[in-house]
């Protein structure tokens, strides 16, 4: 039997898959799916049952309250925009109160809570209608909200949902059966020309035969040989128009199962409109949400894209807008706009989120990297913005039902990432901020820029790339080469590489060469190359199916001439060109050691990570985190598994907390230094102690040879992963 422990681990890793089959049982509800309403409140009754047995008395208590307004609709009240709003923001605190497994203390549930106390007050009080259930609510005409998509109101524009041609796949099905069939007779023609080739080179074996004999017998044979060769060309001629009619087949059927997984986003768009919606009235904001645009995506890119877009919105909302006070000192308009526009192009569908808000803190990052950042005070605001989607990296200097636990931001990059997109990020402090999200239509291919650099034949997405240009001049600067480019807005100067650089065959741009001018999370940034063709669409072999691995690689596309063309992933690219140092940069990769090419293409050995935790959710998050940067990992939930788990496979790297059971993570450590053939693999400790006793530990683990100590409260995911890159690199 599993241990609470594990049920309770359980518990929170269904929750994300709960909270999400809750929310949409409810928006179907209305939109009229008079059905999904017994379902969730049932899919309610069980959360609320199984969190009051596991002692979860905030998850229960809370799944309760919700259950008490569903109750309500199903006796005959009609519902509000209010009982929306708390029903989705109940199920948004449920999956914060999951995520933040242990600590649900330091949510603040109050303001939750109250709304579903007044959503059903409002259901049950006097001047709510009684009688049959009523229809799905209406948006209020007082709402200061506009109405969310609804496909119901614009059926020129709506689609039903995509589903497979049943017709279509069974006449492909019967026309693939048609051609295995037809294989198979080849086969039986072949197999008979064989045994003739066979029987002919027996009648001519010179073998033990006088040479007129051996002459006699040929000439006898021509004839059979001639059949031969008869029967093989036929064979050869039947064989290719099958094998052209069953490629033929296959994309038909390719085509069919794509057509089926396209979705419109008015779906997606709906569900954004009603979470900020929810979100503003949890925090007491009032703000206008616009939402615009449609597009169509593939179905695996939109799961991919909505929680990227949610945690966006709600931070729109959150961290984006001010209180109404602030606003007000500030000369703004009480209400506050957030902005959601979606525009489709042929390849990509670019989706941005802007808010009339302060802007990103850049002073208060700073203060919060100080201490996991060197020189951080030296960084301008374009180069603090990838650190904003760090894990666990909050600004927030109080902790809410929406916000202040580290988690959002990171998740949009992950997802986004994934996909193959960007995110671009413009933030003017008491302005606002615009977050632009270019993702693919498609998984199953994508438009690349081609370009030839070398002896490398690389590609850069299309969505990547902001114009291409011939460099006139190259301006040395203290901060490196620079080039002007002019746009809308003036003259700026870009930072520009040689790309032959970045891949380890050395060089600097220089007049004459040819340019991408690419954006980046920040800005934009120039690669200059040999060549570059015009825009193609490419078919891709992800990073993770090859057999070796590169940083700068995302993946690779075959070419019409049997080589290949290696996918650059642009934020990396940008990251490793940016660690030539900043002063004489000329001089300094003069000197500078030859890097090797494209950093990088090594066979691929994966490395194992040992991760030793007793919290089930920080040993997931800490092997989620190491499996997404290309280890294997394997997990223990105590030192003296962890012990046995290492010898009996030794690991490149171990991550372990301190205080476990049955042996803690000083006893581990000792007993892997004791161990000849562990004596030398990389320790990283994480620990969540008091600074008396995280003291006295940190020099008993340093004479013991560990690599870094860090704190679970500050812990920076990008810290982490230049740690363990470090310590495998140094092992």
């Amino acid at each position: 039997m599993r241990s609470r422990a594990d049920l309770v681990a359980a518990f929170h890793r269904a929750m994300p898959d709960r909270v999400a089959q809750a929310t949409d049982l409810w928006l179907g509800f209305e939109q009229g799916q008079a059905g999904n309403l017994p379902v969730l409140r049932r899919l309610l009754h069980t959360l609320k049952g199984e969190a009051h047995m596991l002692e979860l008395a905030a998850c229960g208590d809370l799944a309760e309250l919700a259950e008490t307004v569903i109750d309500a609709v199903r006796g005959g009240a009609r519902p509000t925009q209010l009982t929306g709003d708390s029903l989705l923001g109940a199920l948004e605190a449920l999956g914060l109160l999951s995520a933040s497994a242990g600590e649900a203390a330091a949510l603040d549930l109050g303001p939750v809570q109250e709304t579903l106390r007044a959503a059903h007050a409002e259901l049950t009080g006097p001047s709510a209608p009684a009688g049959e259930p009523a229809p799905p609510p209406a948006p209020a005409a007082e709402s200061a909200l506009p109405p969310r998509l609804d496909p119901a109101d614009a059926p020129d524009q709506a689609a039903p949902p995509a589903t497979l041609d049943a017709a279509a796949v069974g006449a492909l099905l019967h026309e693939m059966q048609r051609l295995h069939g037809e294989r198979e007779v080849l086969q039986r023609r072949l197999r008979e020309a064989q045994r003739m080739l066979r029987a002919l080179l027996v009648e001519i074996d010179p073998r033990g035969a006088a040479a007129d004999r051996v002459a006699e017998r040929i000439t006898k044979t021509l004839g059979y040989g001639a059949e031969i060769e008869r029967l093989l060309g036929a064979v050869r001629a039947d064989w290719s128009s099958n094998e052209f009619a069953a490629g033929r087949a296959l994309g038909e059927l390719d085509e069919v199962v794509r057509r089926a997984s396209v979705v419109r986003t008015e779906r997606l768009l709906n569900q954004v409109s009603l979470v900020a919606r929810s979100a503003a009235r949890m925090l007491g904001k009032d703000v206008e949400v616009r939402v615009e645009g449609t597009g169509l995506l593939d179905a695996a890119v939109e799961r991919r894209l909505e929680p990227a877009l949610l945690h966006l919105v709600r931070n729109a909302v959150d961290h984006g807008i001010e209180p109404a006070d602030v606003r007000a000192r500030r000369g703004k308009p009480g209400r506050g706009a957030v902005a959601v526009t979606v525009v489709q192009t042929d390849t990509a569908v670019r989706v941005e989120v802007k808010d009339d808000g302060g802007g990103v803190d850049f002073a208060r990052l700073r203060e919060v990297l100080a201490e996991a950042v060197p020189d951080v005070a030296s960084l301008d605001d374009a180069e603090l913005i990838p650190y904003l989607f760090a894990h666990g990296l909050t600004t927030t200097r109080s902790v809410g039902a929406i916000s202040g636990r580290g988690v959002g931001l990171d998740v949009v990059a992950r997802e986004i990432g994934a996909l193959g997109g960007q995110v671009r990020v413009d933030s003017r402090p008491g302005l606002g901020t615009t977050i632009l999200l270019v993702v693919p239509k498609s998984p199953h291919g994508e438009e690349v820029v081609p370009v030839t650099c070398g002896r490398f034949r690389c590609a850069v997405p299309t969505h990547a790339v902001h114009s291409v240009m011939l460099l006139e001049e190259v301006l040395r600067t203290s901060d490196g080469p620079r080039v002007r480019l002019a746009g809308g807005s003036g003259v700026e100067l870009v930072p520009v590489y040689a790309l032959g650089a970045v891949l380890g065959d050395g060089g600097q741009p220089a007049p004459g060469d040819a340019a991408l001018v690419l954006h980046h999370a920040a800005g934009l940034f120039a690669v200059s190359v040999d060549g570059y063709e015009n825009p193609r669409l490419v078919a891709l072999v992800r990073s993770e199916e090859l057999p070796w691995s590169s940083p700068l690689v995302r993946g690779v596309a075959p070419t019409a001439d049997g080589g290949a063309m290696l996918l650059l992933d642009v934020e990396r690219v940008f990251a490793w060109a940016r660690q030539a140092p900043r002063e004489a940069p000329a001089r300094a990769a003069a000197a500078a050691p030859k890097r090797e090419p494209l950093a990088l293409v090594v066979p691929k050995r994966e490395p194992l990570a040992l991760v030793v935790e007793d919290a089930p959710v920080a040993r997931e998050l800490l092997s989620g985190i190491l499996r997404a940067i290309g280890l294997r990992v394997e997990e223990a939930s105590d030192g003296r598994e962890g012990l046995a788990r290492a010898r009996a496979a030794p690991p490149d790297v171990v991550l372990t907390d301190i205080e476990m059971p049955y042996m803690n993570g000083l006893e581990m450590v000792a007993e892997l230094r004791r161990t000849p053939a562990l004596a030398r693999v990389p320790v990283v400790v994480l620990t969540t102690q008091t600074a008396a006793t995280h003291a006295q530990n940190v020099a008993a683990l340093r004479e013991l040879g560990v690599r870094a100590v860090l704190s679970k409260q500050r812990f920076v995911e990008e810290e982490l992963r230049r740690i363990v890159a470090e310590s495998l690199g140094g092992a």
